[in-house]
């Protein structure tokens, strides 16, 4: 990626090299799950252990189709 800023005559370039694949796919992963973590959360505070059971079964539902 090539960044290039122009400003009142001064020029500024700046080549980034971009992200491995591998960290990438972890910062997602690490998204992902602070996502899950709030969700469940707010699921627990909202709905309470019905709720809560509701996730598990859709979580569970969910990982199964993944592995399809």
């Amino acid at each position: 990626m090539k960044l290039h800023f122009e400003r009142n005559g001064i020029v500024f370039d700046y080549e980034l090299k971009p992200m491995k694949e591998s960290r990438f796919r972890t910062l997602c992963v690490l998204a992902a799950g602070g996502l899950y973590v709030g969700l469940t959360w707010v699921v627990a505070s909202l709905c309470g252990i019905h709720g809560l059971i509701l996730l598990a079964v859709a979580t569970a539902v969910l990982i199964e189709l993944d592995k399809m």
